[in-house]
């Protein structure tokens, strides 16, 4: 009685027959085991096939290894594949393969035969991924961009540009280098004694307006600091805001402290000298131009700013210990320039063809507006904004902490990066940015980055043979009040929609090309003599089916359970795991008409070497047993969306549950934990109802009630493996 009992409580027992039940004692069941009722469009195989076309032009004459991931195999331990193959340079592979119908994105790595790799992310559009890898594998010609206005019109500037901008600062006077050796010297005895009204101004407007008493020049605003000359008295300059109108040449050394210089050109020769000992400030066309050879330095933490927009030029060397503020102006740096905070608000523009380091820039929402070019090195050792960035050939950007880079109708173009540059930061803060890359055959561009803020979901969006190196789970969607200094994302949650765009990934471990190191590469890209992971990573995909062996049944889902993937070593065949059985009945595992396990008694009990009518594998202080796998030869056109793995119950064939019917049988990608004896599939996975009752929706948790998350599955009703 106790046995009968037993069986009458799993529905069967292992040597009765059954009448098939009609369909309305099934949805009675269903009523009261699931207490929903099923979506009639509703579809119990998960699983999907779809056609990838891959196309590969990387520079190499040879063969790749392209692999199909369900995750970036680049930061990902735990990656499956969904399928592997061999394409030639210049060849678009097409494979079909079968995917979890819940998925949109996917990874395509490919793998050259040193086992150098790239991985690019793909979305699903309806039943098509399509990818292409462009960026080249050779090395790179060059460590410097040219500062060459052939090669970059738009860009490159020389010191005469300089000298005599082409701006519309009422009527610029022209200046020479041969005319400024033979300005007036000036001494300090001079600035106390012998300017104007005795208060150290070395010039005022009141030429402008009696041209006639004052003619162009005549009132001693063209200065000379003779080589050997310390000028230590503080002067000012009251100047019209003409450019140029007011020079001081500087030969030897000139102190500013305090010093209000309102419309001068302080140019630094060779062997010159600027010190800054004090805040000062220049204004009203105030600008410098420090040549090669010059010198731009300071000992304090004080500030220099140029409050206007005229056009400034460093072609020497500018050391300073506090804050160069060129507000607004045109900067050209085509030497060394190495300050405390290197600032450029309201619209101003950077242009580094030399060597800038600097501790920061603020790195906030005031310096979005500031366009940097840069043809060389920037290094930022803590945060820094940019408005909009354009990265030249062999060019490197690194910011040691947050990299705010803006982009959209706002703040510009975004970044744009040219062949063989990089930006390497330690997150980046993204504001409607766009990277745009190299497009040309055997060109490439990096942005690495540890993590990754994103102001609003969609802020991203990658065009050109441009990598990113960083890894997924450190983007974050930016919900709350910003926190550029903190080291926790307070305010930021995981960003999925990123996964959505089309982006090309890269490991520098791995990478297939180099970026040599170099003055404007910095430790450059890859350049390194160590031996990429000689292995393609990752698993071929599995497949759980799980079934119920009566369609009155409980649905614990575990009368038997089998995970099905490809062979790792043979693609041409199909590795078959028997897991458990929770039945009391004796059944038998099929592919369409041929019988599993054969070689094993068949029966899954047998199979298992145990009693007939033993739960195995089911209960967690009961029988535990090794899983049995078997290899068999892949059928014809085989398809996970199609296949036909079924069992043979005294109750009848149970197949896959077709749409609408109760889940008697389903198909589930990855390692599925089924529940254990007895305990319901919707008290295991609480995702499940939700699912079962609406075949339509569109949240994620839902359509993948299968996977690990925050509470589910309820790990006291799931089967626990023996150690």
């Amino acid at each position: 009685m106790a046995a009968l009992a037993m069986a009458l409580f799993v529905g069967c027992s292992h040597d009765m027959e059954y009448s098939q039940p009609s369909k309305e004692q099934v949805q009675k069941n269903v009523a009261e085991k699931l207490g929903i009722e099923i979506d009639p469009n509703q579809n119990w195989n998960a699983s999907t096939a779809i056609t990838a076309n891959v196309s590969v032009n990387l520079g190499l004459d040879q063969e790749y290894t392209l692999v199909i991931y369900d995750k970036n195999p680049l930061f990902e331990d735990d990656v499956f594949y969904y399928a592997k193959t061999v394409v030639k340079e210049g060849d678009t592979a097409t494979l079909k393969l079968d995917v979890p119908s819940a998925d949109s994105v996917f990874y395509a790595a490919v793998f050259d035969s040193k086992y150098r790799r790239l991985v690019q992310s793909a979305y699903r559009e309806d039943s098509v991924l399509t990818m292409s890898f462009g960026a080249a594998a050779s090395e790179s010609r060059s460590n410097r961009a040219a500062e060459n206005a052939s090669i970059y019109p738009d860009f490159v500037r020389t010191v005469a540009d300089y000298l005599n901008p082409n701006v519309q600062y009422k009527t610029t006077a022209t200046i020479s280098l041969d005319a400024m050796k033979n300005y007036p010297a000036i001494t300090n005895q001079i600035i106390a004694n012998e300017t104007s009204n005795r208060n150290h101004t070395l010039s005022d407007q009141s030429w402008y307006y009696n041209p006639a008493a004052y003619p162009a020049h005549g009132d001693g605003k063209h200065y000379r600091v003779a080589s050997g000359t310390e000028i230590t008295e503080v002067f000012h300059i009251n100047g019209n805001g003409v450019v140029n109108d007011a020079v001081i040449y500087i030969e030897g050394k000139v102190h500013l402290n305090g010093n209000t210089l309102n419309g001068v050109t302080l140019v630094v020769a060779s062997g010159g000298e600027l010190i800054l000992d004090g805040a000062t400030s220049m204004s009203n066309a105030g600008r410098f131009v420090i040549l090669p050879g010059g010198k731009f330095t300071g000992t304090q933490n004080v500030s220099f700013l140029v409050a206007n927009g005229a056009a400034c030029y460093n072609g020497g060397t500018i050391d300073l210990k506090g804050e160069l503020n060129v507000n607004g102006s045109d900067f050209y740096n085509s030497g060394t320039t190495k300050v405390d905070n290197l600032n450029n608000q309201s619209g101003g523009k950077i242009t580094n063809f030399g060597s800038i380091v600097a501790r920061t820039n603020n790195g906030d929402s005031n310096t979005y507006n500031c366009t940097i070019i840069n043809g060389c090195y920037m290094h930022f050792t803590e945060n820094a904004g940019v408005g909009t960035l354009t990265m030249l050939d062999n060019s490197r950007l690194d910011v040691d902490g947050m990299a705010s880079i803006a982009g959209g109708v706002y703040y510009g173009q975004g970044a744009i990066l040219y062949d063989k540059s990089e930006i390497n930061a330690g997150r980046i803060y993204l504001n409607g940015t766009k990277f745009t890359g190299p497009t040309a055959s055997g060109t490439y561009a990096v942005v690495k980055s540890g993590g990754m803020l994103i102001s609003q979901g969609g802020d991203l969006e990658a065009v050109g043979n441009i990598y990113f190196d960083w890894n997924i789970a450190n983007f974050y969607n930016h919900q709350g009040q910003q926190d550029y200094n903190s080291t926790v994302d307070n305010g930021y949650t995981p960003l999925s929609l990123v996964k959505r765009k089309n982006l090309n990934y890269v490991n520098e471990a791995n990478a297939p090309f180099t970026i040599p190191r170099g003055d404007c590469t910095g430790n450059g890209y890859h350049d390194t003599s160590e031996v990429p992971t000689q292995t393609i990573p990752g698993e071929p995909a599995v497949w759980t089916y799980a079934f119920e062996d009566t369609p009155l049944g409980d649905y614990d889902m575990n009368d038997v359970v089998i995970k099905v993937s490809e062979n790792a070593e043979d693609a041409a065949r199909l590795d078959i795991t028997l897991c458990c059985t929770g039945a009391a009945n004796n059944l038998t595992v099929y592919l369409d008409d041929m019988v599993l396990f054969a070689g094993s008694g068949k029966e899954v009990h047998q199979v298992f070497g145990q009693a007939a009518g033993k739960f195995i594998n089911t209960v967690n202080d009961g029988i535990k047993v090794d899983p049995i796998t078997e290899t068999i030869r892949k059928p014809a056109n085989f398809s996970f969306e199609t296949a036909d793995f079924w069992i043979k119950s005294p109750s009848g064939d149970v197949h896959v549950a077709k749409q609408g019917e109760d889940p008697h049988g389903i198909v589930v990608p990855g390692n599925w934990r089924w529940p254990r004896e007895f305990q319901c599939i919707k008290d295991a996975y609480p995702n499940f109802i939700e699912f079962a009752k609406d075949a339509s929706t569109t949240d994620d948790n839902i359509k993948k009630w299968y996977e690990t998350s925050n509470g589910n599955p309820v790990e006291e009703y799931i089967y626990t493996p023996a150690n």
